[in-house]
């Protein structure tokens, strides 16, 4: 019988690369896509199966939850991989709370009601099956380390990280496996949405505001465009195999770097004195072109 995941984001970028991974390896995959102009290019995928779903629609949750529950039947869920994610950028003075709840409740609430839904679909498989049912969530390095003008991505990304060990002990009592992955920076459209959004929430300042930041955020906008030819930079498709490798052992452990920058950050960055950090910081990032 076929292994069965949900991955939710399946249409750009990580996880449309996983949902072509998985499905390649005989996996039956539940792709979550939005927009119905997404719905044919899934469907043409062999062993995909396309579920219309907003993450942060309950009704949308609900019907999801039953098209996959009759597909799987009695055999259940073999794993959830909570990939769906946005990004939000804007210096502190000017940030929009409602952009900022966006990506609270995509990034750090979509995963807990995915999860907590899909409970029962995923005892289902443990009842059938000694390799138990697993929830993977995607973070970020974002999560173990602050940027400038990226606060609700930085803290939604923490919050994830707390959220996934948090689960990793009360889903255990399920006997349902918890992990936590974390992915660098990667060739995925969401790094020219960082740009972008610091271009339009420029546009939108006063001009007193544009004064300050203008040349803050070209040089934001430059540092973003130069890295996407980065070799050390992951591309979807090499984060998709590993995420793979790391669903389908029987006993994943719970962390996992997928990147060298990603293990760069959490092994030796985040272990530098504090003040080395702010400088490393405030060097990248061009801070003292502020004018106050």
């Amino acid at each position: 019988m076929k292994k069965s995941i949900l991955i939710t984001g399946s249409t750009s970028g990580i996880g449309r690369a996983a949902t072509i991974e998985f499905a390649s390896r005989g996996y039956q995959v539940f792709a979550t896509y939005r927009s119905d102009a997404h719905r044919d290019e899934l469907a043409a995928i062999d062993n995909v199966h396309p579920i219309q779903m907003d993450v942060t629609d309950a009704a949308d949750l609900e019907r999801a939850y039953a098209a996959v529950a009759d597909e799987v039947g009695g055999a259940g869920l073999y794993a959830v991989l909570n990939n769906a994610g946005i990004t939000y950028s804007a210096p502190f003075e000017f940030l929009d709370e409602k952009r900022a709840r966006e990506v609270m409740e995509v990034n750090v609430m979509a995963p807990y009601r995915i999860t907590q839904t899909f409970i029962p679909l995923l005892l289902a498989h443990n009842k059938g099956s000694h390799v138990k049912a697993r929830v993977v969530n995607i973070a970020s390095w974002a999560g173990l380390m602050a940027s400038p003008f990226i606060a609700f991505y930085n803290a939604s990304k923490s919050a994830v990280i707390g959220l996934t060990e948090s689960m990793f002990y009360d889903l255990q009592l399920l006997d349902i496996h918890t992990v936590l992955a974390i992915p660098g920076i990667t060739r995925t459209p969401l790094l020219a949405k960082t740009t972008e959004d610091g271009t339009a929430t420029l546009d939108a300042m006063p001009t007193e505001g544009r004064a300050r930041y203008q040349d803050l955020f070209a040089h934001y906008a430059t540092m973003s465009a130069g890295s996407e030819g980065l070799p050390m930079l992951a591309t979807p498709e090499k984060v998709a195999r590993k995420l793979y490798k790391i669903v389908d052992k029987p006993n994943p452990r719970f962390k996992n770097n997928l990147s060298i920058d990603a293990s760069l950050v959490d092994h030796v960055i985040t272990r530098l004195p504090r003040a080395a950090r702010v400088a490393m910081n405030r060097r990248m990032y061009q801070l003292d072109r502020a004018h106050p």
